[in-house]
């Protein structure tokens, strides 16, 4: 059989480009090594979430006492949230698999690789199609220390046979500020090492440094512009002596330096494929190799390392792939977030990209104490800064550090992605008392 479509990697951008083919008519195979949902749901988004809850419920409890409650000290076991979440994602593979197999698209279990321009390797078998979408995502780098096989990643942190009594994170990244927020909430002692000034390069500077100091006043400890030199394993910790010759030892070490792809398997030099100066695949607009029929989509081009982009992209190439006419994918007001404790999300540009962009804009922040903290000890604040264009008032950026910041910043991305401007945020009638009313009244 000749497939239509072959996709390499069974992510969620792979699935979907399955899925969405299928549904369109062609005859389509996939080929996945592992469990199916990638990343994603196997070593990112999904447990990432799921922990993330699990180490919020310490805050919960103390804010609980402020408010009359009467709550004995609660035990936590570790291997319970690993044994739940096993469970979890077990239900989430059975049902990619499901999905897959309703949709009419033929997978196959195991490693995959390029045989030819439109052929793919899959074992033992040879298999033909018409086009080929490489969809395999990235793996967590490694950078070379002494003891590098016995410091962990992203990939192996969700499945710990022991909680540490303490951590250190290297790395500033969303990957990094997420664990360490999971840890420290967890009641580990937990230490990130950056070589750089300051957490989540590429965000609104501002914003994180609030997100910085916030997590600091939770008691995670953050060491700027000071990264280990050398780190030994000894039988009962790590050694680490950073940069300014200061030691420390700690139970466990945890990578979050970056991502790189993950192409080791897929014999790319066999054809030519091109790959840029980080080793991602390139492609045109049209997401398309230099090899005419083989595309490829997600975190393996290296545009916007998310889910929902790697999903969207998978879309749009199955339904512009044969057009000579179509509009340019568009990454421009791509919302994110960072489960963070507390939370932190934005849309649209940072204070410097309107910087770098030369354009006119203005600035609108507020900082304040929630009510749900009003009644404890806690020095949690809120934080929310709008960027306009200061010509026509269009909303260039909103960013929001607070509980909930995901789910508040995805509903005003409709208004960013679709130019509303500030005059008609002002408009809204704000829901009291909320923190989100705050976007619709700021002055």
């Amino acid at each position: 059989m000749v497939y239509d479509f072959f996709i390499i990697g069974g992510g969620s951008g792979g699935v979907r480009a399955a899925r969405y083919a299928s549904s369109q008519g062609y005859k389509v195979a996939l080929a996945e090594a592992y469990d199916l949902g990638g990343t994603c749901v196997n070593r990112g988004c999904i447990p990432k979430k799921l922990y993330s809850y699990a180490s919020s419920f310490h805050d919960e409890i103390n804010i609980m006492k402020s408010f009359g409650y009467t709550v004995s000290t609660p035990k936590f076991s570790w291997m319970k949230l690993v044994k739940a979440k096993k469970k979890e994602l077990k239900r989430l593979n059975n049902i990619y698999e499901k999905l897959l197999s309703e949709s009419n698209v033929k997978l196959f279990k195991g490693y995959a690789s390029i045989f030819d321009k439109d052929k793919v390797s899959v074992g033992n078998k040879i298999l033909s199609a018409k086009k080929i979408i490489i969809a395999v995502g990235t793996t967590p780098k490694k950078i070379q220390f002494e003891c590098s096989k016995s410091i962990i990643t992203s990939d192996d942190v969700f499945d710990l046979q022991v909680l540490p009594k303490n951590i250190l994170i290297l790395g500033g990244g969303y990957i990094a500020i997420e664990l360490a927020s999971i840890f420290n909430g967890l009641g580990v002692n937990t230490t990130i090492s950056l070589r750089g000034n300051s957490i989540l390069n590429g965000f609104d500077k501002e914003v994180t440094l609030f997100l910085e100091n916030q997590m600091k006043l939770k008691g995670v400890k953050i060491i700027n512009k000071n990264f280990p030199e050398k780190i030994t394993r000894n039988k009962d910790y790590f050694n680490v002596i950073y940069k300014n010759n200061c030691k420390n030892k700690y139970d466990l070490v945890l990578e979050a330096v970056g991502r790189v792809p993950n192409l080791e398997k897929l014999n790319l030099h066999k054809i030519g494929i091109k790959q840029n100066d980080r080793g991602f695949i390139k492609v045109d607009k049209m997401f398309r190799t230099n090899v005419k029929n083989i595309f490829a989509v997600g975190d393996i081009i290296d545009k916007v390392q998310l889910t929902p982009v790697a999903i969207a992209e998978a879309v749009w190439l199955i339904d512009n792939h044969n057009k000579k006419n179509f509009k340019n994918f568009d990454y421009k007001n791509i919302p994110t977030a960072v489960f963070s404790n507390p939370n932190f999300a934005s849309i649209g540009l940072s204070e410097n990209d309107a910087k770098k962009k030369k354009i006119s804009y203005k600035v609108f922040r507020s900082e304040f104490r929630p009510l749900k903290h009003s009644l404890s000890k806690s020095k949690e604040k809120v934080f929310i800064k709008i960027i306009i264009n200061s010509i026509n008032q269009k909303i260039l950026g909103i960013h929001y550090v607070g509980e909930n910041a995901a789910e508040i910043i995805q509903g005003f991305s409709v208004a960013v992605v679709n130019g509303l401007t500030k005059h008609q945020l002002d408009k809204t009638i704000g829901i009291h008392p909320t923190s989100a009313e705050e976007l619709v009244t700021m002055k």
